[in-house]
């Protein structure tokens, strides 16, 4: 056992079994384990039903018609791709969103539509997808917060303030009390404090000397630490978790792992969003697979993630597509035969370490790359603590499509920004036409020839079409050769020349990445970075895009990156895939190799059935 793990042996709350370290990392105890207490707590009392819960955002159906009962010390885990309503159920659940339909109930009330202050004071608490402390405050002081809603002492005439007029009092009381506190008060105050301590102790080796330092001087890990505790300390009814291990590396995560176990053995129940699938299975009773903002699986940990449609949710479905090239596509070819060479991956390889006289001569040996128009080397970005890539070396050939895949949070997104300048490596190199441009800013990318099609496409909503296709080229000064290229957009995507006057927020999701393509294209660029360039669309809607950014390969030459989560429909028009998994590239390789392959199936999801 290492210094960071908390040793415990118990009795689960549920089951009766007596349960230890040794177990939760046996697999077969483990198993056997994890399949009584679902039995077991499928008997329990439902402290939670949603039924029919419904949540539109201008005619977004995020959440649709979902339902499921949680159970008195059960563990659910809600998984599925980015926009699948993973977290607007959360939100829906704990009242920081209203329903536009559908049932709550907690405990058998009924509470649609509560605030979030109700829920909390109902027994629900929550952690956040991004992360939420008091950067201000000491450790301790963060953890103190959790259980305020607790207090009755030190809340004089606290039921008060949902009452506006009179809302002044019981802050005013508070305050008093805080300054010359009762008996009563100093009591509760000292349990309090016993209560944070107990916290505390769960991460010992981690949080115990930093008790009295300030959140914002911890590490993110220490502060996801630090939001668990004050999320437990008031023993909430139901714990919502939102990706709580978000941003942490592989140790990290199986130490929270660990102390959620812990959790689960003392009973509680627990609603969790986690995109780590093997947290997931380890944890879990029962896990929920979310797509389109409806259900599409429940049941058993193993039994959803390796179900046929919620593969197809996180990979895409396969699609064929004519690859023909068309004339003077044939140097394509080669280029990527090149790449292969330089690579030296064969058809499928794992990322491997590169001896020291490689590393030294690496610089050297990507100028002379021709092959390569964009390249990066060894690269690797932070967000404060958080690693998001790590090493990560990509090569995209002239006129080739390169798909970037990989599920939500594995670094895809951090990729492209860091290709565009938003983001700044704190080690590693970008290679572009055999010039580092590691320094260069986003402005100066842009003129080289580097465009963007961002997520959710970022059109002007206010602006014309016309206006938006002119903001594409704002960094050109020919401005005869703008208008032959506004005409080009216009005969290469007749729609856009029907609507050239209209708003572009007025247009559907299809038109208005059509306009991205076209506006990205204004600025002649040779290579195209598009970010999720499918997300939302009907399925017909997602064929005609795809079809569009192979003829962008095909008759205008220009390269593509594609980060694209639907691994199947990336990888059927691309020349080439890497996929990323917590920050590293776990594969690479053709495209046609990769489809299909188990490999990529275990990056997405934990585990391939085979």
């Amino acid at each position: 056992m290492t210094d960071s793990e908390t040793s415990f042996s118990t009795v689960d709350a549920v089951t009766g079994i007596d349960i230890d370290n040794e177990r939760l990392n046996n697999a077969d105890d483990l198993a056997e384990y994890s399949e009584k207490h679902r039995k077991a707590v499928l008997g329990a009392p439902v402290v939670l039903r949603l039924r029919e819960l419904d949540k539109s955002f201008e005619g977004l159906h995020a959440v649709n018609k979902v339902s499921f009962d949680l159970h008195q010390g059960e563990v659910i885990s809600i998984i599925g791709p980015n926009g699948s309503g993973k977290s607007t159920t959360i939100n829906l659940i704990s009242g920081f969103l209203t329903p536009d339909s559908g049932l709550i109930d907690l405990a058998d009330e009924p509470v649609a539509g509560l605030s979030s202050a109700d829920m909390s004071e109902r027994g629900l608490s929550r952690t956040f997808q991004n992360g939420r402390v008091f950067g201000g405050l000491t450790v301790d002081e963060n953890i103190n917060l959790g259980y305020h809603k607790r207090l009755v002492a030190a809340r004089p005439f606290k039921g008060l303030q949902k009452y506006p007029i009179v809302r002044w009092l019981p802050l005013l009381a508070e305050t008093g009390v805080a300054l010359v506190p009762g008996p009563k008060a100093r009591r509760e105050a000292n349990e309090v404090n016993i209560r944070v301590g107990r916290e505390i102790d769960r991460f010992r080796e981690r949080l115990g000397t930093r008790q009295q330092d300030l959140a914002y001087t911890l590490s993110y890990a220490n502060r996801r630490r630090t939001e668990i505790a004050r999320a437990h300390i008031s023993e909430p009814r139901i714990l919502l978790l939102d990706e709580p291990t978000a941003g942490m590396n592989q140790s990290e995560t199986a130490e929270v792992l660990q102390q959620l176990q812990y959790l689960k053995v003392q009973g509680h129940t627990i609603l969790l969003v986690e995109h780590k699938i093997d947290l997931v299975t380890a944890l879990s009773d029962r896990v929920l697979a979310m797509d389109g903002g409806r259900i599409i699986a429940e049941g058993a940990p193993d039994d959803v993630r390796n179900a046929p449609q919620v593969v197809e949710a996180y990979l895409g479905k396969r699609r064929e597509v004519n690859q023909t090239r068309v004339t003077g596509q044939s140097d394509v070819l080669a280029m990527q035969n090149s790449i292969e060479a330089s690579q030296a991956t064969g058809a499928i390889a794992e990322v491997e370490e590169r001896d020291a006289d490689a590393e030294q001569n690496k610089a050297e040996t990507l100028k002379e790359d021709k092959a390569a128009l964009l390249a990066l080397d060894d690269v690797n970005v932070y967000y404060g603590q958080v690693h998001a890539l790590q090493n990560v070396s990509i090569r995209v050939p002239k006129g080739a499509i390169v798909s970037l895949l990989g599920g939500n949070a594995s670094g895809k997104s951090t990729t492209m920004k860091t290709i565009l300048g938003i983001n700044h490596p704190k080690t590693g190199s970008l290679w572009y036409q055999g010039q580092d441009i590691t320094k260069l800013p986003t402005r100066k990318r842009v003129e080289t020839g580097i465009a963007a099609v961002p997520e959710a496409r970022r059109v002007f909503p206010q602006m014309t079409v016309q206006e938006n296709l002119l903001s594409g080229a704002y960094t050109r000064k020919d401005k005869n050769g703008i208008s032959t290229d506004l005409e080009a957009m216009y005969e290469r995507f007749p729609r856009l020349k029907e609507r050239r006057t209209q708003q572009a927020g007025t247009m559907s999701g299809g038109e208005q990445q059509m306009l991205a393509f076209a506006r990205a294209l204004m600025s002649h660029p040779k290579i195209i970075c598009m970010d999720e360039p499918t997300m939302g669309l009907s399925p017909k809607l997602v064929e005609d895009v795809l079809e569009q950014i192979a003829r962008l390969r095909d008759e205008l030459g220009v390269s593509v990156l594609m980060v694209e989560q639907q691994a199947e429909l990336a990888l059927s028009i691309a020349d080439y895939g890497y996929v990323l998994q917590n920050g590293r590239i776990r594969l690479h390789g053709k495209a046609s190799d990769l489809l299909g392959n188990a490999q990529v199936q275990e990056a997405y999801l934990g585990g391939a059935k085979q």
